[in-house]
């Protein structure tokens, strides 16, 4: 009896411990990525699959407006982006130059589906070698996404991906600053006009 006993707490004892270990993967994978909307960020990004370049951005994602600095056939330009009024100017500074186009499109969160994805497994950051992160996934009926964070700070992306039957978007974070950027970020160049 005491023999049989024993063999049955054995048997409880490593299903406890499987059921834990099983529980810590759940529990790591738990902690969803709350990252704000509202952000400033040095990101190499590929667009459509394409041009991989380094981007400087600054969302204001309440007020609707954005501002991306970036080099254009080896011209730094700052594309400002107000959804509010429905207009979108690239600068060049050095000629003086402000191209105004209509802005069709709406801001979308940059995570906000986040909320509905799920952590699925092990990614790495591609800038610092050898870090490792948490992939969080989601697919909608237009899209898949993907976040990678930094496995130590959930609120850390090392990456993020969207891919669609028409395009591919990639961004590495070098930097991230949770926040709304400073009103000035967003002030066009005198020799622009709203």
């Amino acid at each position: 009896n005491q023999r049989r006993v024993r063999g049955y707490l054995k048997t409880q004892e490593m299903r406890t411990l499987i059921l834990l270990v099983i529980l810590s993967v759940v529990l790591v994978f738990s902690q969803r990525p709350v990252l704000s909307e509202n952000f400033s960020a040095l990101v190499d990004a590929l667009i459509d699959g394409r041009v991989v370049q380094r981007v400087q951005a600054w969302v204001d994602f309440d007020d609707q407006k954005t501002r991306f600095d970036f080099a254009r056939d080896h011209v730094q330009i700052h594309r400002y982006n107000f959804y509010k009024l429905l207009k979108s100017y690239d600068v060049d500074e050095r000629t003086q130059n402000c191209t105004v186009t209509p802005l069709t499109a709406t801001l979308k969160p940059t995570f906000g589906w986040v909320i509905n994805a799920t952590g699925d497994k092990t990614c790495y950051s591609n800038i610092e070698r050898g870090a490792q992160g948490d992939q969080w996934s989601y697919t909608s009926s237009t899209d898949s996404l993907y976040l990678c964070v930094d496995s130590t700070d959930v609120n850390r992306p090392f990456w993020v991906e969207r891919v669609s039957a028409r395009e591919h978007d990639y961004f590495q974070f070098h930097a991230y600053i949770p926040g709304i950027p400073k009103p000035e970020i967003f002030v066009l160049p005198p020799f622009c006009s709203k």
